[in-house]
């Protein structure tokens, strides 16, 4: 026991140093070195510590006894010596385990961030030439025209009398006390300043502001940036980030990559709070001439605005005062009509700063230049004025027309002075079949309708209807057969542009006269509108040639009894909920746009019966049908077709599951059951007239559309040419009429759903004509190609229809969110409002010691010592 003593001794004295030392070098740490702190992490777990103690005393332990049996063999001073060297290992390993961490902290500045929106939208081209003096002198002093010292502050002078209706001091008493010779001085001056100033109107909205934030003397954007993060943006119909290179490359004259015919102010600041940065939004900068033209109620607008959270600083650029300018607006012209109609083509013709004066308005034959122009005076007494013309004797085909106004003198922009448009002209009617089985509701009120329509030529077939006999034949056709006979082998029908087949039983339509029909839509190119019946169509042909025409399959009836047949006719019902397939198509626009056709479709008298089902793999659904509650998604739009339509051969069926169209007749007579019934025939008149040859039909969603609208190409494939041709490539070319050498190739993909559709959509062209063909590579055609025309009209942006700057919205909207608003020469007072916006933050840093390469290196360094001593002195 004595013999263990010495060694028992030794460990404890030893763990009990190497715990004090721990200790002591954490305290310097932390005390000497401030923030700076030293943690053995193990030290805050008892039970850990006291394992690692025992483990490191048992160690010593074993390290003495080896140093006793050592000293049988060396000397004193060398067995001291290894036994440092191992106690010094020790406590490197005991130190290491303890997990020293080196820990330290600081404070860390983080700037705001501030956004600054540019609008680049086409307003901001213009060049105010037509500037008040005032506005001309702010913008000189903006670009640093007159320095920064008493000359402008006597500038700021000028235009505060300016601004008040007073003629400025030129030429102040102290600089020429001569009251006759200051006179001359200050016309002088005054001419001086009025020839310099002309420089500046030289520069659009956008240059000016272009310069003042990056090319000044003193560049905002520079300056700013010393106290926030500068996050820039552009915006006009769109929203994009941005960067000064792109400022910069804007301002020599590059594209900008936006959308510029309107100007969104809310999207841009919605935009802005969107961004996925940590940083803190301290402010937004809004540099605008103010002119948002996104139909947003001005009010609204602000509310918007003002609602985001962060204040938004307004920097304005542009003349408050309007411009003498006439432009051509807007024109309503009729895309098509017949050749016995005289068209009335209207007119807005805006005229700013042209109050009391006679305005000229011309129509133009584009395509006969000798022929005498139309003309309308008319006397400018407000800012729009409407124009009529009305055309006569118009000849079969297309016709181009363009109604301009003079260039008049100090007119701000002459490219705004004319635009064109075309009305084609057709020499023929409708023809239309109406095929019933009794005098049902819907058969009188269609009948009565399309009766009525000038453009519908129209024959009807009733097989059950009362004869008295008191005529020599039943008011009604009662046999198919004696419709009037087509030559050669075409069907009975063939004439006909559509054929619309009621609630007909099967005795009265035979298997023949179905046969027919089928040939008429397979070969002859027709359309079919089937529509249900309760009685007999088309639940009891079930099995026949007719489940090949219809685009349904699964026939679900929907017959809604109870309490929601008691509610009024705007109430009860299902109703024809509108997918986006249908909402394309001018058959179902009831109302002047899209938004208010929705509103229509969504109070239109409700059905309370009707016959829906699946719609078959290449048919496309116009209209579901819905209960009261339901919502349209893409599974219920196919399970519950109400509208559909689908392909068959050279033609088309559309299908029409209710009974019940007349009920949009409740109080308002004709004006929707009409409208529609009237679009879906001229919508079946234009497939038919669609170019087409044996094996393909092309056509256009839009033959006629604006330069910022967007028409889908489609070719139709005959089956049994697509089975001939799998993998069939179809390539669109698209060339100008117009004699220029624009040519685009696209290739037409196959609809998913529809594989004989090959579509493309097409876009991004400038106004005139294009004929469109089709190509396929590899395959030569054995008929011309199919040929579509498409127009392509000028749309005047609203940016141009009024080109004053807007200081009052960007006014308000510097008060409503609590910002200040700013003239341009005002623009280097902006960054001083981001001084104090700094925000500072803790941060800990720390660096595990324990982990760290130096004590790996220390105990290596200390282990080999103690080796090569071992060995040089002949120890094991």
């Amino acid at each position: 026991m004595r013999r263990w003593l010495p060694v028992l001794l030794l460990s404890l004295s030893f763990v009990a140093i190497a715990s004090v030392a721990a200790l002591v070098i954490s305290f310097i740490g932390s005390h000497l070195y401030g923030d700076w702190q030293l943690v053995f992490q193990q030290m805050q777990s008892q039970s850990r510590w006291l394992t690692l103690c025992v483990t490191c005393a048992v160690a010593v332990g074993l390290i003495a006894k080896l140093n006793e049996y050592e000293r049988q063999l060396t000397s004193r001073s060398l067995g001291l010596t290894l036994l440092g060297l191992r106690l010094l290992l020790i406590l490197i390993v005991f130190l290491t385990l303890l997990e020293p961490v080196w820990t330290w902290s600081f404070d860390r500045e983080i700037l705001g961030r501030v956004v600054v929106a540019v609008d680049v939208s086409e307003s901001m081209d213009t060049s105010d030439k037509h500037a008040a003096p005032e506005e001309k002198l702010r913008w000189g002093r903006s670009l640093g025209m007159f320095g920064k010292g008493e000359k402008s502050l006597q500038v700021e002078n000028w235009i505060r009398e300016l601004e008040a209706g007073k003629e400025p001091e030129w030429v102040s008493a102290e600089e020429e006390p001569n009251p006759a010779r200051r006179q001359q001085k200050s016309q002088v001056r005054k001419k001086d300043l009025t020839d310099s100033l002309e420089t500046v109107t030289d520069y659009s909205r956008l240059e000016l502001a272009m310069k003042t934030l990056t090319g000044s003397a003193e560049p905002v954007l520079e300056k700013l940036s010393e106290y926030v993060q500068t996050q820039l943006a552009i915006f006009a119909s769109d929203y994009s980030s941005a960067d000064e290179q792109l400022l910069e490359d804007i301002l020599a004259g590059e594209e900008i990559p936006l959308k510029r015919k309107t100007s969104d102010m809310a999207q841009a600041m919605n935009s802005a709070l969107d961004s996925e940065s940590d940083v803190p939004l301290a402010g937004v900068i809004l540099v605008s001439d103010g002119r948002d033209t996104s139909k947003a109620d001005q009010k609204k607008l602000i509310q918007r605005l003002s609602g985001l959270g962060v204040p938004i600083h307004t920097l304005f650029i542009g003349s408050e005062h309007r411009p003498r300018d006439l432009s051509v607006s807007h024109i309503d012209a009729p895309e098509s009509v017949f050749d016995d109609a005289s068209p009335v083509v209207k007119a807005i013709i805006h005229s700013f700063g042209f109050e009391d004066q006679d305005i000229t308005v011309y129509l133009e034959n584009i395509d006969d230049p000798s022929q005498e122009p139309l003309k309308q005076v008319f006397h400018s007494q407000q800012a729009a004025t409407e124009v009529t013309f009305k055309l006569d004797d118009l000849d079969l085909g297309r016709h181009r027309f363009r109604i301009r106004t003079d260039i008049e003198d100090l007119e701000l922009r002459d490219d705004n002075n004319s635009r064109e448009f075309s009305i084609s002209v057709v020499d023929d009617k409708a023809n239309v079949l109406l095929i019933e089985g009794e005098g049902r509701w819907e058969f009188r009120y269609l009948s009565t309708a399309l009766q009525r329509d000038q453009r519908v030529d129209i024959d009807e077939v009733l097989f059950e209807q009362p004869y008295l006999g008191i005529l020599d034949k039943p008011f009604f056709e009662r046999n198919i057969s004696n419709l009037a006979p087509v030559d050669g082998a075409s069907t009975l029908f063939a004439d006909y542009d559509c054929v619309i087949i009621g609630d007909v039983s099967p005795r009265h339509l035979p298997l023949e006269q179905w046969r027919n029909l089928d040939k008429y839509v397979r070969d002859e190119g027709g359309t079919i509108v089937m529509t249900a019946g309760k009685r007999y169509f088309p639940l009891a042909y079930r099995g026949t040639i007719v489940n090949s025409l219809l685009p349904i399959e699964n026939l679900r009836s929907i017959d809604l009894q109870g309490a929601n047949q008691s509610l009024p006719p705007r109430q009860r019902g299902f109703r024809f909920s509108m997918t986006a397939d249908g909402e394309q198509l001018a058959m179902f626009q009831l109302g002047d746009d899209l938004n208010q056709s929705r509103q229509i479709w969504s109070q239109l008298p409700g059905h309370s019966w009707g016959l829906t089902g699946d719609a078959k793999g290449g048919a496309t659904v116009y209209a579901a049908a819905l209960n009261p509650g339901e919502r349209l998604t893409l599974e219920t739009e196919r399970q519950s077709g109400i509208v559909v339509q689908h392909y068959v051969g050279s033609g088309q069926v559309l299908w029409l599951g209710v009974d019940s169209t007349w009920r949009w007749r409740f109080r308002v007579g004709d004006k929707f059951h009409h409208r529609f019934w009237g679009q879906l025939i001229r919508w079946a008149v234009g497939f038919k007239a669609t170019a087409a040859n044996q094996n393909v039909r092309l056509a256009l969603t839009r033959s006629v559309m604006n330069e910022d609208e967007t028409t889908r190409i489609q070719s139709r494939w005959n089956d049994r040419f697509l089975a001939q041709h799998p993998g069939l490539k179809t390539i669109a070319i698209v060339e100008a009429t117009d004699g220029t050498e624009f040519r685009k190739r696209l290739e037409l993909k196959p609809d998913a759903n529809r594989p004989f559709m090959y579509e493309a959509d097409l876009s991004d062209l400038i106004s005139g004509e294009y004929r469109i063909t089709l190509e396929t590579p590899g395959l030569p055609w054995e008929d011309e190609s199919p040929e579509s025309v498409l127009i392509v009209r000028e749309e005047l942006s609203e940016e141009l229809a009024d080109l004053s700057a807007n200081r009052n919205l960007m006014e308000e909207i510097a008060a409503a969110s609590g910002g200040r608003f700013f003239y341009l020469d005002e623009a280097d007072q902006i960054p001083e409002l981001f001084v104090d916006t700094q925000e500072f933050t803790s941060v800990r840093e720390e660096i595990p010691l324990w982990s760290h390469w130096i004590v790996l290196v220390l105990f290596c360094v200390v282990a080999t010592t103690e080796w090569m001593i071992r060995k040089l002195n002949g120890l094991p």
